[in-house]
């Protein structure tokens, strides 16, 4: 065999090994991406009165949260962020202007963007309930 051909053997055997990886991986796709969804929910929640105001805000489509609130959100992890503001009517949208409202009281958020998530049938994940 040529040296051409072994290392078009090595690379395609690398590939191929490199391809199927994931496949074989002890930690899943929801235990890498996805948090618990309880723990983001409590996170914000450590404000008084922080999720209702949040609620308040999509539904009455008017952002009104309290700085402690702000920073709140701003303790999530990356994780609950990424996930809550892609949740429903939570969407990157959303976020980002609850980002731009949080900037009016100080607290400095991420912005927020589009990531898709596998179909996630747990309804019980959806919110802190």
């Amino acid at each position: 065999m040529g040296s051409f051909q072994l290392t078009l053997m090595l690379f395609l055997a690398l590939a191929f090994a490199i391809a199927i990886t994931p496949a074989f991986s002890v930690v899943g796709w929801e235990e890498r991406y996805m948090p618990n969804p309880r723990l983001c929910w409590d996170q914000m929640n450590k404000a008084e009165g922080c999720l209702h105001d949040f609620y308040a805000s999509l539904v009455e489509k008017k952002i009104k949260l309290s700085r402690g609130c702000c920073e709140a959100i701003q303790g999530l992890s990356h994780k609950c962020k990424i996930w809550v503001f892609n949740r429903g009517r939570f969407t990157p949208e959303f976020g980002n202007q609850v980002k731009g409202f949080c900037a009016t009281l100080g607290v400095a958020l991420p912005p927020s963007h589009h990531v898709y998530f596998p179909m996630d049938n747990n309804p019980s994940s959806h919110h802190g309930n």
